[in-house]
């Protein structure tokens, strides 16, 4: 048996002159919860739309769950669960007769079918809602049924494409921690965001992907501690104005200036220590200064220093729009 649930091999995919996703090499173990990280537009659900044979391949090879992408696209599918905004449910059936329809095609027994689905619509408390039409149901109500429907089967490995977006703070704070005790039973897991701080909380491994490109992969503290040239200091000062903090952003190399009240963060793209400078620069100002301490830098400004700094964020995804 295979150690890896998901290996790629130069995985590319290509609309017209644009190439969305460029040459991807990885590999997914067993049970791991795998984070894809990046931009919208940046190549995450044509990734997993590819990897659930939703679409084709230009070129490169992939294997889920031990099948090809290409050659065998329905093993794939019976072994993979998928939530995606290109996967849908049929809005004018309930939530329960959509999963019964799909227990029927994936081949479910009845009696294990409607055990499986008791046990979900009890996880994500559906209640009454599994007997409404998916038509009437609120988003995030839409995104849980989504979700059940895509474990019915209990699969072996389960795509979560931008999955919390919809969702309240409490359920997308369930769906991580159930997401988690998934994989210690053994389902691979691959979640896709945007939100920063998602993959920091909860995955495994972080594949941080950039205009189509995996650019840098490892365990979220991992990748923190690699980004030697970014130091990140934090600064408590009560009241700042912001004319300082204007001006501190006008730094060289400084990357990224935010503050709540009275916490002052400071990400410098060099390697040197700028904490002096910005504390004579407040005094002088006539701020109150109570500690300066310097941090750990979090994904979100790995992200930031990986891919050239916020600036060229912003253009790629201007570039993206506009496609």
């Amino acid at each position: 048996m295979s150690e890896f649930d998901i290996v790629t091999r130069g995985l590319t995919k290509v609309f017209g002159h644009f190439t969305a996703v460029d040459n991807l090499n990885l590999e997914v173990e067993v049970g791991e919860l795998f984070g894809l990280l990046g931009p919208n537009g940046a190549g995450k659900t044509t990734t997993v739309r590819m990897l659930c044979t939703l679409i084709e391949p230009t070129r490169g090879q992939a294997k889920v769950a031990g099948y090809d992408v290409a050659t065998e696209p329905a093993k794939v599918r019976r072994n993979i669960g998928v939530v995606s905004d290109g996967v849908l449910l049929y809005k004018d059936l309930t939530v329960e007769e959509n999963l019964k329809l799909l227990a029927k095609l994936y081949g479910l027994p009845k009696a294990k079918a409607e055990d499986r689905m008791r046990e979900l619509f009890e996880l994500f408390k559906f209640n009454e809602k599994a007997k409404r039409q998916v038509k009437a149901l609120s988003s995030g109500w839409f995104k849980k049924s989504m979700i059940v429907a895509a474990l019915i089967h209990t699969p072996k490995v389960l795509f979560l494409d931008e999955v919390t977006s919809g969702l309240d703070p409490q359920t997308a704070i369930a769906l991580r921690e159930f997401t988690r005790k998934l994989c210690d039973q053994g389902v691979t897991v691959v979640w896709t965001t945007h939100i920063m701080e998602e993959p920091e909380k909860i995955c495994d491994r972080v594949g941080i992907i950039y205009e189509g490109r995996l650019i840098q992969i490892g365990r979220p503290s991992d990748l923190t501690r690699s980004i030697s040239e970014l130091s990140v200091i934090e600064v408590e000062t009560p009241n700042l104005q912001s004319d300082l903090i204007d001006k501190i952003k006008t730094y060289n190399d400084v990357s990224k200036v935010t503050y709540e009240d009275p916490i002052l963060r400071i990400s410098c793209l060099r390697g040197g220590d700028i904490s002096e400078e910005i504390v004579k620069l407040l005094i002088n100002s006539g701020a109150r200064v109570r500690s300066v301490r310097p941090v750990e830098p979090t994904l979100e400004e790995a992200f930031v220093s990986l891919t050239g700094g916020e600036e060229e964020i912003d253009r790629f995804l201007e570039m993206s729009s506009k496609r």
